[in-house]
């Protein structure tokens, strides 16, 4: 397991509480950079994912498989908890954030390897999920973060996990920071460049404060 991420999801947790903490009752019904989602429907969303993982963690460890919200729909969720006031939304926040970090924390080294259902990918691979869930949303509630606070190490993540996203595309990903291009296609010729925060922004589906150079840019295709 990559403890530094581990890491970096406790710390976002803690970001993540100190932005919302900030917010005046009204100031959670406002829209976010999300189209239809107010910024109550972000931390539902985020809440809700915390209790998935930490759920889908604990059955992996019993040697069982089991969906991310087997609950009932995921949208219908949102929809009802974003409705809580806003004490009782962040109270969810919270209590969330420490369920799924005293279940993280359980984990043993081998254990990490274990399947899941979500992505059929591992516990482990939970942790990176959590990690894009956070750094991106964080942006979303349209507050003083934007994807300048990314790290270079997420930008480099998000992008290899986000290139599936321009399949059929000729292109080369050249972000100035990073000591590494990304090519898709047999014969790319269309060079995008920038910072590694537009570009994953970008491929993240959101507008970035500095849009890539070498338009026009292609067409994102769905969520990997």
């Amino acid at each position: 397991m990559n403890e530094a991420v581990l890491d970096r999801v406790r710390e976002g947790h803690h970001e993540l509480l100190d932005l919302v903490s900030e917010l005046e009752p009204e100031d959670f019904h406002t829209g976010s950079r999300l189209p239809g989602w107010t910024r109550a429907h972000v931390v539902a969303h985020l809440a809700n994912n915390a209790i998935s993982l930490a759920n889908m963690t604990s059955a992996a460890g019993r040697g069982e498989l089991v969906d991310p919200y087997p609950d009932g729909d995921r949208d219908e969720a949102i929809e009802r908890d974003a409705r809580q006031d806003a004490i009782g939304l962040v109270q969810q926040l919270a209590t969330s954030h420490a369920q799924l970090e005293i279940v993280w924390d359980s984990v043993a080294e081998q254990d990490w390897q274990r399947p899941v259902r979500f992505r059929d990918g591992t516990v482990a691979d939970l942790v990176l999920c959590r990690w894009r869930e956070l750094e991106i949303h964080m942006i979303d509630l349209d507050l003083d973060r934007t994807e300048q606070s990314w790290s270079s190490e997420f930008c480099a993540h998000a992008i290899d996990f986000l290139l599936p996203r321009l399949e059929g595309s000729e292109v080369v990903l050249a972000p100035r920071e990073l000591d590494r291009t990304w090519e898709v296609g047999n014969s790319p010729t269309h060079k995008i460049e920038g910072s590694c925060h537009s570009i994953a922004c970008w491929l993240a589906g959101r507008t970035p404060q500095q849009v890539p150079s070498g338009g026009p840019l292609p067409e994102l295709g769905p969520w990997p």
